[in-house]
């Protein structure tokens, strides 16, 4: 299981620091959506991968997380939002 530590540098990490081999392709995510949030997360934390970096194809994503009610598609509407 990843530390405190441990997932503070993955945070602070940059994307020249991460090898895109390392990092799993989203399609490739297997993501048992019977599990609670918790247990979810558990499991990220057992996989010792970083939670921070994704891959989409060929595209490395850097995942930030807040600790807010707000969903995903309402971030993302905002933004849309705001490009009109």
């Amino acid at each position: 299981m990843l530390t405190r530590e441990n997932l503070l540098h993955m945070r602070n990490m940059s994307f020249e620091d991460v090898n895109p081999d390392e990092v799993p392709d989203i399609k490739d995510l297997d993501i048992d959506v019977t599990k609670s949030k918790e247990e979810k997360i558990l499991e990220v934390l057992e996989s010792g991968r970083n939670p921070y970096f994704i891959k989409s194809g060929n595209i490395l994503v850097k995942i930030g997380f807040a600790s807010t009610s707000r969903t995903i598609e309402e971030a993302l509407e905002s933004l849309v939002q705001m490009k009109w």
